[in-house]
C-alpha cells in the first residue's frame, strides 16, 4: 500500500487549532510576541507545530505573510463592524462604545497578545502598507465618532482609539485566553475601557449598552458568514 502523500507531520498535533494553518498561526503568535519577529525562523515555527519546514510554505509563502495575517486579524473584524455601525440609527456614543467594546473584546480573546505585534519594528515596514492603511482608517472612524460627541476641534477626539488599544498593556501573554468570546457577556475589562472612553469625552453612558453591543456583534457575524 502506497504511503500517504501531502504534507506529513513530524509528530502528532501539539498546537491549538482545528487546521494546520491555525496551528501555524498559534505557534507564530507565541514566538513573535515572546522573542520578536527577526529572531524567529520558519524552522522554529514549523518545529513548534510539529510539521516539516517545507510543509509550512504550503500554507504561508513566507514568515512575513504569517506576520501580516496575525496583524490583520486584530483589525479586520472591527473594520467590518464599523462599516455596519455606520448604517444604524444608534447614537454616536452608542456606536463608539460598541466599537471600543468590539476591539478590546477581540484583543482579549486570543491566547497570545497579538495586539502588541504592531509595536515591533518590522510592523513599520512598507511590506505592510495595506495594514497601515486599514489601521489609519479604523483610527479615523474612532476619531470621527468622538468628534460627533465633542466637536472636531477637541483634542480628546484622538483618545478613544488609544484607550481601546491600551488593553494590550493590561492583558497577559502566557498562552491563556483572558476572556473567551461569548455571545452572552462582555469581558469586565472591555466594559471598563468602553465606559472610560465616553467618560473622558463627557458623554452619558447609554442604557443597555452591553446587550446592544452583543446584538450588533451577532448581526455582524451573521452577515459575514
Amino acid at each position: 500500500m502506497a504511503g500517504a502523500v501531502g504534507r506529513p507531520r513530524k509528530n502528532s498535533p501539539r498546537r491549538r487549532g482545528s487546521t494546520a494553518r491555525e496551528e501555524i498561526l498559534d505557534a507564530s503568535a507565541e514566538l513573535f510576541t515572546t522573542q520578536g519577529f527577526a529572531t524567529t525562523s520558519t524552522h522554529q515555527i514549523a518545529d513548534a507545530v510539529g510539521i516539516r519546514q517545507a510543509s509550512l510554505y504550503y500554507h504561508f509563502p513566507s514568515k512575513t505573510e504569517i506576520f501580516l495575517t496575525l496583524l490583520t486579524s486584530t483589525i479586520e473584524p472591527s473594520m467590518k463592524l464599523a462599516e455596519q455601525l455606520g448604517s444604524t440609527d444608534a447614537s454616536a456614543p452608542m456606536r463608539l462604545w460598541a466599537l471600543v467594546a468590539a476591539e478590546t473584546r477581540l484583543l482579549l480573546s486570543s491566547r497570545w497578545n497579538v495586539g502588541k505585534l504592531y509595536q515591533l519594528p518590522v510592523a513599520a515596514s512598507e511590506e505592510f502598507t495595506e495594514y497601515h492603511q486599514q489601521r489609519k482608517n479604523l483610527l479615523e472612524i474612532f476619531r470621527s465618532l468622538a468628534a460627533e460627541i465633542v466637536g472636531e476641534a477637541d483634542p480628546r477626539c484622538e483618545l478613544p482609539f488609544h484607550i481601546a488599544l491600551s488593553v494590550t498593556e493590561m492583558r497577559p501573554n502566557d498562552g491563556v485566553v483572558p476572556a473567551p468570546l461569548s455571545t452572552e457577556t462582555l469581558p469586565v475589562t472591555t466594559i471598563m475601557l468602553a465606559d472610560a472612553v465616553l467618560t473622558v469625552l463627557g458623554s452619558e453612558l447609554p442604557e443597555d449598552r452591553a446587550q446592544l453591543t452583543l446584538a450588533m456583534l451577532a448581526d455582524a457575524e451573521q452577515q459575514s458568514s
